[in-house]
């Protein structure tokens, strides 16, 4: 059976014996106002309650618990928890008019059913549509806490797998860093000796990126500015090996503070790997638009670039490092990021936000 129909299942089940059970274990005819398990109208009824219960928990479970606490989502969750509680209230008290009438009960103020004149040792129960409906929604809200709670340890632990088969997977193919560095500095030597201004600087990018890769992307968060400079470098050495005086069209621009926002390492330069893979000929033809813009509450990133038919690419935009960064975003950012990817003949285009 699909998981996602689980979950329904249990929760009518578990409303169904609520229900139910008093009325099936009771020995005496059981009443609810006008309703009664004798011609089967309180069955009709506790049905319905039945539906609109489940509805209630699942849409306060997964609607009704803000996922930060501005002024604006506890607005809007206000709003939804009034909205939900009346409608769902209003049908029901409409659903138990329309049984009344189905079932030829009183409904006129101070009838009263002739079952009830007979049978007057009975069972009364009372159902309380709008009292019933909040504690319902309240319950909905502590299910889906502890669900989301839940999902969160579990994503907590598949994180820390992940990042320790990549740190193994890491220990393993690392080649000495110090031996590299040393070599980097002695090319740097060299260089500096000869007067290459041009080599100097792109080694001095070459061993900052390394230096990020290696050491200072080896934390769950880094600040945003970090991996914008860390990106900037990597154009940078991108674009040393077409003409100075006819550069491909690249453009990166940046709206608000990088610095008042923390993101996991290396999580936007695959999309920026794949613009130049894809973007740009090798004779240095295309464009690359990258936009980053950052607000108080998410990241919005954005990279355009030209295609080109002879490139290899496959229609769904995969490339270096892009599952990975897929299965990154649903590990650090689950229900916190939406990720678009759309290609056309002549252009692709991948649209990132993330919330914190």
């Amino acid at each position: 059976m699909n998981r996602k129909w689980i979950e329904p299942l249990l929760l009518t089940l578990a409303f169904g014996i609520a229900y139910y059970g008093p009325i099936q274990t009771s020995k005496l005819p059981v009443f609810s106002g006008q309703f009664n398990d004798l011609d089967g109208s309180l069955y009709a009824v506790r049905i319905y309650d039945v539906v609109i219960s489940v509805v209630l928990v699942l849409f306060a479970a997964r609607n009704l618990i803000p996922a930060s606490l501005n002024s604006a989502s506890l607005i809007r969750v206000g709003i939804s928890f009034i909205g939900i509680l009346a409608l769902g209230s209003l049908l029901e008290y409409g659903w138990d008019a329309l049984t009344l009438r189905v079932f030829n009960l009183p409904t006129g103020p101070g009838e009263i059913s002739d079952k009830m004149l007979i049978y007057r040792s009975r069972e009364n129960i009372e159902l309380s549509i709008l009292t019933g409906n909040l504690l319902v929604v309240v319950g909905g809200l502590f299910y889906g806490l502890v669900m989301e709670r839940n999902q969160q340890m579990r994503r907590q632990e598949t994180l820390e797998l992940k990042n320790l088969e990549a740190e193994v997977k890491y220990l393993r193919s690392q080649i000495n860093p110090h031996f590299l560095f040393n070599t980097l500095n002695n090319i740097f030597a060299i260089t500096t000796r000869n007067q290459d201004q041009e080599g100097s600087d792109a080694l001095l990018r070459l061993s900052g990126l390394m230096r990020y890769m290696l050491y200072d992307s080896a934390v769950e968060s880094i600040n945003l500015q970090h991996e914008v400079e860390h990106l900037q470098n990597y154009m940078d050495l991108m674009l040393l090996k077409y003409k100075k005086d006819d550069p491909p069209d690249v453009d990166f621009q940046i709206e608000g503070d990088p610095q008042n926002f923390r993101v996991a390492p290396l999580i936007l330069l695959p999309f920026v790997e794949n613009a130049f893979k894809h973007g740009i000929d090798s004779k240095g033809k295309g464009h690359i638009h990258i936009h980053l813009d950052v607000s108080d509450d998410q990241i919005g990133f954005s990279v355009i670039n030209s295609a080109f038919p002879d490139r290899s690419a496959s229609p769904e935009y995969q490339g270096i490092g892009l599952d990975n960064v897929k299965k990154r975003l649903d590990l650090h950012y689950l229900d916190k990021h939406e990720l678009g990817i759309i290609v056309s003949d002549d252009e692709y285009k991948v649209e990132l936000r993330i919330s914190p």
